[in-house]
Formats: C-alpha cells, sequence, structure tokens
C-alpha cells in the first residue's frame, strides 16, 4: 500500500514509481527503528524489562549524578563525592561533569589560581599593580581551640571605599541570596548611581570547585566590571573533606583548615592585586553540630585571612547569635517580646533576622565611604 500523499507529487515533476518505493522503505525502516511500549512488552520478557528498566535508570542517575551532588549537599549537607576514592568519585562522576562542561554549562574556563607573593613582587599577572609587601601566607598548625562561652570573632574596618560611585558584587551561597537584595534596596535609594550584583548561589562554597568556583568567578568579575567592592558571605555547605592534588584532608583537621584557608586567600589575593575592597561576613549561631563546628573554624579563618590581606571582617554573631552559646531561635526585642531570627533548618535565617544583618552591612558600607 503507497503512501496517501504521493499521488499528488507527480505534479512537481516526481516519479510516482518512485515516490512508492521510497515511501514503502520509510515505512520499513520505521517499523525497523521504532518500537511502541505494547510491541516491546511482547518481543522482551519480563525478566528482559526487569533489567533493562534498572539499567535506565542507572544510567539517567550518573548523568545527573553533579545536580543530585548539589542538591544533597544544598538540602542535607551531604556529599557523595567526599565519600568515595578520588579516582572512584573522579569515575563516578565523570559523564555528569563532562555533560556540565559541554552541554549543560558550555565549555570548561580556566580556574583562576593563587600566585602567591614573593618578595620581589607577584609572579602572574603582570599587568596588575604590586603590592607594597607580601602578606603572610597561611601556616599548617593546630586547630584553634573553641572560644568561651558569650565570647566571639570581632569585627574588622581596616579599609575604605574611595570617593564617587561604586561598583559592588555579592558573592556567596543561600545565606548572601537572602541579604544582598535587601542591601541592594537600601543602597540603591541613597545612591541610586552606584552598580550593584548579585550573584549568589545556593549550594556553592569553597569545599568543592568542580561545580562552581567562586575564586575564579570573583576574579572574571573585577576584571569585566571594574569593581571596587566584593561583599561575601557563604560557608554551611563547606565542612566536608577536600580533595586538594588527590590528597583527601579530612573534616575538621589542621589540613582542610590550612586548604579552605588558601581558598579564602584566592579571593582575598585577586581583590588586593585589583585594588578592591573586600568584606566578609562571619557566619552566626548554628544549630547542627557538623556545620556548628565548620562555622567556629570558618570564622577563625575569615578574621585571620581579611586581617592579614587588610580587608574587613563583619561579624553576625552579636545581632543573630554566638556560635559560642547554645542555638535559639528567638531572642528579645527592645520591647521585650521574642523576636524570631532564625528558619526552621536553624541555618538560614527569617525576614527578622534578615533585616538585622541588611541593617549591619549598609551601615559597614556608609561608614566605609570616603567623604
Amino acid at each position: 500500500m503507497a503512501c496517501s500523499a504521493w499521488a499528488a507529487w507527480p505534479r512537481a515533476g516526481v516519479c510516482r514509481r518512485c515516490c512508492a518505493l521510497c515511501c514503502t522503505w520509510a515505512r520499513k525502516g520505521c517499523q525497523a527503528l521504532f518500537i511502541t511500549g505494547f510491541e516491546m512488552s511482547d518481543r522482551l520478557s519480563e525478566r528482559q524489562l526487569s533489567w533493562m528498566l534498572p539499567v535506565m535508570g542507572l544510567i539517567v542517575c550518573v548523568c545527573w549524578l553533579t545536580s543530585l551532588e548539589r542538591y544533597l549537599g544544598g538540602r542535607y549537607h551531604l556529599s557523595l563525592e567526599s565519600a568515595l576514592p578520588e579516582a572512584l568519585a573522579d569515575g563516578v562522576f565523570g559523564p555528569s561533569r563532562w555533560l556540565d562542561a559541554h552541554v549543560r554549562q558550555g565549555a570548561s574556563k580556566p580556574l583562576f589560581r593563587l600566585a602567591w607573593p614573593t618578595a620581589t613582587g607577584w609572579s602572574e599577572p603582570a599587568q596588575v599593580a604590586l603590592l607594597d609587601k607580601s602578606p603572610k601566607p597561611p601556616e599548617l598548625g593546630p586547630l584553634p581551640a573553641p572560644l568561651p562561652t558569650g565570647e566571639f570573632v570581632p569585627s574588622l574596618q581596616q579599609q575604605k571605599l574611595l570617593p564617587g560611585p561604586q561598583r559592588i558584587l555579592f558573592a556567596g551561597d543561600s545565606m548572601m541570596q537572602g541579604v544582598a537584595p535587601l542591601v541592594m534596596r537600601a543602597l540603591s535609594a541613597q545612591h541610586p548611581d552606584w552598580e550593584m550584583l548579585d550573584l549568589s548561589r545556593q549550594s556553592t562554597g569553597l569545599t568543592v570547585r568542580k561545580y562552581f568556583d567562586w575564586p575564579a568567578r570573583i576574579q572574571e568579575e573585577m576584571d569585566a566590571r571594574n569593581l571596587t567592592l566584593v561583599v561575601v558571605f557563604l560557608g554551611p555547605n563547606d565542612p566536608a573533606d577536600m580533595l586538594v592534588d588527590g590528597q583527601r584532608h579530612g573534616f575538621p583537621s589542621p589540613g582542610w583548615a590550612l586548604n579552605y584557608a588558601l581558598r579564602v586567600d584566592e579571593i582575598l589575593a585577586a581583590a588586593a592585586q585589583r585594588q578592591v575592597r573586600v568584606i566578609w561576613l562571619g557566619l552566626p549561631a548554628m544549630r547542627e553540630g557538623r556545620i556548628r563546628d565548620g562555622a567556629m573554624l570558618q570564622n577563625r579563618i575569615f578574621h585571620s585571612r581579611a586581617q592579614t590581606w587588610g580587608m574587613d571582617y563583619l561579624a553576625t554573631e552579636p545581632l543573630i547569635g554566638k556560635l559560642s552559646e547554645p542555638f535559639q531561635k528567638f531572642v528579645i526585642d527592645e520591647g521585650g517580646r521574642p523576636l524570631n531570627l532564625r528558619a526552621e533548618d536553624g541555618i538560614h535565617m527569617t525576614p527578622s533576622g534578615l533585616n538585622r544583618v541588611k541593617r549591619l552591612v549598609v551601615e559597614h558600607i556608609e561608614q566605609a565611604v570616603q567623604p
């Protein structure tokens, strides 16, 4: 039986016999290439179907493993990659990483790496201004002892912003996602000529850089936008083992603290090379033990490296909750009423808590602007 559409084709000068032959081949080819679900169930046994479906599901999972890793990290702060040996993790995550780089996110970009300053200056890039002196690099040593109850890592205000319109980048994970829009709205009302960009992304951090590399991305934005200020607020996703040059550094350990400090330095070094100011926000009290332990260590690192590089550290603990004290969702406000500052997950903040941090950041920036 010939195709019902072929009869009209000879009007265009096409041979009827050729049309009929092509339609017959196409129909047979379709039958060979495309099998409906009912035909498949007739041709395949139940046993064949029982192993085909799990295999197909496994293939889908492997192709989207990096997305699953990001979800588990953001929702439950778990890492499949950290739990596997490096060689096995590279093999299992390889297909999904390739799809991320070449299909889902475009071609991969070169990563920025810290060119540590020497006595003669910076080794690269050559076009940027040299620092007056070489900051002292972080050292491998024992982990710091916990702070006494009621104490916290204090704020640092070591820098001033040049007069005139500012170009500000807000970088971080889901902690910054709630704060950045509020700060930008408040500053825009007072300074309509300022340029601001919110680059915050949930489920990101400094421990795992294969999916999103903060030092590299911040450097790109510094060069592309000629930034004057970078505000960073991140951390709850980072308390996990870190793989560096084939070596695993368990959390918490001296090796983990050293390599985490080096990644903080990559951001601060890139900013110092370009004379960009940085305000690094410390983490408030956390409820879950591992995240709480991480925040205590991270705040010490953020403060120490900011002090070394002459940048600012802004403590959120006095307003939201101190890490050295038991976690509390509520505080008593000026009117003697309980005020809920924390979300149910014990990590993020309610609108009341976000507004407290917003006011803190806005006041800090306004004080840093030179008259």
